[in-house]
């Protein structure tokens, strides 16, 4: 397969997963508002009807479910396109340590959150919420790919 080919495939791929995610976080998100105010403005798009049956509470944790979905589906199409690009190894045993550790910190950060707050909120859980901004963008594929480029380059002129 040819180099823009794969380029054009993980850009893709990417793109439907941002544009989706996009797409149901600010519908949720919108669903909740209307919730927790009282409103009955908002419609969920037809798509998405299965989350006007579930209550507050479980609208609100479902959240929760579908990052680590999207945490999944970033993960492993950074995988990939890492894998399938620069084809070295040790680009995609990085993936899972930055990976791993975007999801420690972000854990613990939970944690620490919810044992001494007593509730999911406040400065740990916007700390938390970046952490996954970073899992669920293609940030870490683009960055481990132009560090494989620029590697070579560095260590193939004479």
């Amino acid at each position: 397969m040819k180099i823009w080919l794969k380029y054009l495939l993980f850009l893709l791929l990417f793109a439907i997963l941002g544009f989706s995610r996009e797409f149901i976080f600010v519908n949720l998100n919108a669903q909740l508002f209307d919730f927790f105010y009282g409103h009955a403005d908002f419609k969920l798009p037809t798509s998405l009807s299965y989350f006007a049956s579930l209550s507050y509470d479980s609208l609100y944790y479902s959240k929760y479910i579908l990052t680590i979905g999207y945490y999944l589906a970033y993960f492993a199409v950074t995988y990939f396109s890492v894998k399938i690009i620069c084809v070295d190894k040790k680009y995609t045993l990085w993936i899972i340590y930055i990976y791993g550790l975007l999801l420690l910190l972000s854990g613990i950060s939970m944690t620490y959150n919810y044992i001494f707050n007593s509730n999911l909120d406040g400065d740990e859980y916007t700390f938390s919420r970046w952490l996954m901004g970073i899992a669920q963008s293609p940030l870490v594929a683009f960055f481990m790919i132009a560090a494989n480029k620029l590697y070579k380059k560095i260590h193939t002129q004479p």
